[in-house]
């Protein structure tokens, strides 16, 4: 007796949640050098400090004054649907905890108040660096502001809950097939919400109201649900993990399922039909470059970085940004082919230096040739239309084949 009376439902909440805390903080000092970090934090508050006020103080930029609501509510739901909620349930708990339900719902209850504590303590951040634009774009006074932050924590513990609920129920696919259509609904109704409640406070008022009313019956929809104890489990293992998980993300490589066929390139037809013993091996090293996952990734990524470098600076600025990436694709084109050449599979096969130069040269022309028309299409296109796009894609590839040929001569004169 005076052991329950010592050891209570809430006081085992409690010395879970602080081992959970000294957890996530053992892990964060294995991989983080403090004192790097602080000259890295200083000067990175600074200047959010100084750029915050500037958007008090100065005019807005174009993005900011041209920016709708739908969209800013948009990103700030994006922001929601981080997090989750933990409720610090283990695995030997089915031998004790189970059949006591009270310790359960105890344990869910805190795990609720703790969710929705850090939502609301979230959206209140995040809507007061949003504040000027509540506040200058959409001329909300303060007290609409605080409110708006209040009804954005609401819905995001609301959201957080409710998909809790299902990720403790389902497994697999069926998890997704329950979850996508709920996020996209709650998603639109958040957005529609707020959009309606834009500058009536008694609106903002209702509306807090409404959410709260539905936090409340969804917290007791939870604290009722039976039969979800392994799924209890399973989601506060992952969510206990999920910053271990990424952290090692950072150092540690995913094991890849193996794949008996490629997705790129799975039958061996013939790119090129001149058969030389350079095209062919160019042909090899393309193929070879797009059947490695990795590489695509990184492929696909320079391209969509590129065109984006290219498309958002002004006229001439973006002419300079296109010319230097340019330089810089066709330094990480030849380091690819250099990866190649000195592959176990050209080492088997005796080559002519000169048809390994030549199969060289046209790898990274074939690698280059997509990218460059993109980018030099957008820098045409978001300087005067799309004929001048037309014209400067085609400088942009005789450029960068220019670029590629001076490369490829260097390299030979210094081989």
């Amino acid at each position: 007796m005076e052991t329950s009376q010592r050891y209570t439902p809430l006081r085992l909440y409690r010395r879970r949640r602080k081992e959970h805390f000294r957890e996530q903080m053992k892990n964060l000092r294995l991989v983080v050098d403090w004192t790097v970090w602080v000259y890295l934090l200083v000067p990175g508050l600074l200047y959010l400090v100084g750029w915050y006020t500037s958007l008090w103080t100065k005019p807005l930029p174009v993005w900011a004054t041209g920016l709708p609501l739908p969209v800013l509510t948009g990103l700030i739901e994006v922001v929601m649907l981080t997090g989750g909620v933990l409720i610090f349930v283990e695995e030997a708990d089915v031998l004790f905890l189970k059949s006591r339900p009270l310790w359960i719902r105890t344990l869910m209850r805190q795990g609720l108040y703790r969710s929705c504590l850090q939502h609301l303590g979230k959206m209140i951040l995040i809507t007061a660096l949003t504040a000027p634009l509540w506040s200058r774009v959409y001329e909300m006074s303060n007290l609409q502001i605080a409110l708006m932050a209040v009804w954005f924590g609401a819905v995001a513990s609301f959201q957080s809950i409710t998909l809790h609920m299902t990720k403790v129920r389902h497994t697999g696919w069926r998890r997704w097939i329950q979850m996508i259509p709920l996020i996209i609904g709650i998603g639109y109704m958040t957005i529609h919400a707020t959009s309606w409640m834009y500058g009536q406070t008694w609106k903002i008022l209702f509306g807090i109201v409404i959410i709260m009313l539905l936090l409340i019956t969804v917290g007791q929809m939870r604290l009722v649900m039976k039969g979800t104890f392994e799924g209890d489990v399973r989601e506060d293992l992952r969510s206990r993990l999920q910053l271990t998980a990424i952290m090692l993300s950072r150092a540690v490589s995913k094991p890849k399922a193996p794949r008996t066929r490629s997705i790129i390139f799975r039958k061996p037809r013939k790119l090129l039909r001149n058969r030389s013993i350079a095209n062919r091996t160019a042909e090899i090293a393309f193929k070879a470059f797009f059947r490695n996952s990795a590489t695509m990734k990184l492929y696909l990524q320079l391209g969509g970085l590129s065109i984006a470098a290219v498309a958002l600076p002004p006229f001439p600025v973006n002419v300079i940004v296109c010319a230097l990436l340019i330089i810089m694709l066709t330094v990480m084109f030849y380091r690819s082919w250099d990866v190649f050449a000195t592959s176990d599979y050209v080492q088997l096969i005796t080559y002519d230096s000169e048809a390994l130069h030549l199969a060289g040269s046209m790898m990274v022309r074939m690698l280059f040739v997509p990218i460059g028309i993109f980018m030099g299409f957008t820098l045409g296109l978001a300087w005067l239309g799309w004929m001048v796009g037309i014209l400067t894609a085609a400088g942009a590839v005789a450029f960068g084949l220019c670029v590629l040929s001076i490369a490829g001569w260097v390299r030979l004169t210094r081989a």
